[in-house]
């Protein structure tokens, strides 16, 4: 065995010893599930378990009191100037759906991947950080973190999703959400509806345009929505009608030439029915992941080495959003999906919800925080490997590290 192996075979040793309170962990969160920037409980209880295992923890970081940052260094300098790797902790869930996401599971990960490396930076140098982000369904809590400087000084990151395979290149996809709404005018429907604008029908019509232009989308564009008002009563001319509406696509100008389209059949169904169109898209939508290759490589390797079949992404399916994307352009990252469910359990359903604890969710947590422990422990140990992730970093047009 050589001097590497070893250190990995202790990371991972330290996880397997650290199981009850990671799958204790995992079970807490799944069965009292918090909402976006509420997940007060599981922030408690991340903080407790990473303080236990001996890290300086910082409880709620800016604006943000559902965030945490648990950090542990080696006494000794490591590779000069001395690698930083971080684990992200997703743990919000969704209403009605629960943690049909798996963010439990991603929250024990990465607390277990830090636990595991925290017990050989030692004999390697460097520091771990377990960083808690909260508000991934909707709420954008990595790019509130990125704003306020909380992803300075970290050389690399990683975060596990539980899903239907193991793919270590994993990928999301870019992603804006618009709110809109029709104004209309009141009126009896049934007395005088000639006096009315309906504005539940603009919305209908809108949406008819927008299943036509479906067809005729790049196959990686996806669009969907739902109404989130329709009208009061059926007696009355809707005057006021709304719905969410999101546009995903894998890159910016994809995204935007879909944005546009998409929007073209609201304002065609506002001028046909006369009611009034007002959103508001975001300036800058999500943007898709940058997912490091060679760091992505590392992980594959260290994932098979656990006994796991991985395989390659699928670049046309298979893929969500997520707001690791606009980070992973400032710090280099992977976002590896990690087999728990079996084919026919999509996910953001009831029954991933059921599937995140169980025999199976514990051996995506155990797996995912060895191979990132094992991975974190390549980059320290291998500067080359460090490098390489640099280099194909700012090639792939990152802007670079963020070093405090």
């Amino acid at each position: 065995m050589s001097a590497v192996e070893a250190v990995k075979e202790t990371a991972c040793k330290a996880i397997d010893q650290a199981s009850a309170e990671l799958f204790e962990l995992s079970s807490r969160m799944h069965a009292e599930v918090e909402l976006s920037f509420a997940e007060v409980k599981a922030r408690a209880w991340q903080c407790a378990t990473l303080r236990k295992a001996g890290f300086e923890v910082e409880d709620g970081l800016g604006s943000l009191k559902t965030a945490f940052r648990a950090t542990a260094s080696a006494g000794r300098p490591g590779p000069s100037p001395s690698p930083c790797i971080a684990f992200l902790c997703e743990y919000d869930g969704l209403p009605v759906y629960g943690q049909s996401c798996g963010h439990n599971v991603v929250a024990a990960a990465g607390v277990g991947a830090a636990i595991g490396l925290s017990r050989v930076i030692e004999q390697i140098g460097g520091t771990v950080v377990a960083l808690g982000t909260p508000g991934e369904e909707g709420g954008g809590g990595k790019n509130i973190l990125l704003r306020e400087g909380f992803f300075h000084g970290i050389d690399a990151m990683m975060l596990i999703y539980p899903g239907m395979d193991n793919i270590a290149h994993s990928r999301t996809v870019g992603a804006a959400r618009v709110s809109v709404e029709y104004h209309g005018k009141a009126a009896h429907a049934a007395a005088r509806p000639e006096l009315g604008i309906n504005a539940l029908d603009a919305l209908l019509q809108a949406f008819t345009g927008i299943n036509a232009l479906r067809q005729h989308l790049p196959s990686d564009v996806r669009v969907h929505y739902i109404v989130t008002k329709g009208g009061v009563v059926p007696q009355v001319v809707p005057d006021h009608a709304s719905a969410v509406i999101t546009v995903r696509a894998n890159n910016p100008q994809t995204l935007q030439r879909a944005i546009a389209r998409v929007d073209a059949c609201l304002v065609a169904a506002a001028q046909s029915t006369g009611a009034r169109l007002e959103r508001s898209w975001p300036e800058t939508p999500g943007r898709e992941l940058l997912s490091n290759l060679a760091m992505a490589t590392s992980f594959d390797r260290n994932l098979r080495a656990l006994g796991r079949e991985t395989r390659p992404r699928d670049e046309l399916s298979g893929a969500w959003s997520g707001d690791t994307g606009n980070v992973s352009w400032v710090v280099p990252a992977i976002q590896p999906q990690i087999a728990m469910t079996a084919r026919d359990v999509p996910p953001h359903s009831h029954e991933f919800h059921a599937a995140s604890v169980g025999p199976a969710a514990e051996a995506c947590i155990l797996d995912s925080a060895k191979a990132m422990a094992m991975t974190a422990i390549d980059l320290i140990v291998a500067p080359t490997l460090l490098e390489q992730v640099r280099t194909e970093f700012s090639a792939s047009g990152g802007k670079g590290r963020q070093r405090a």
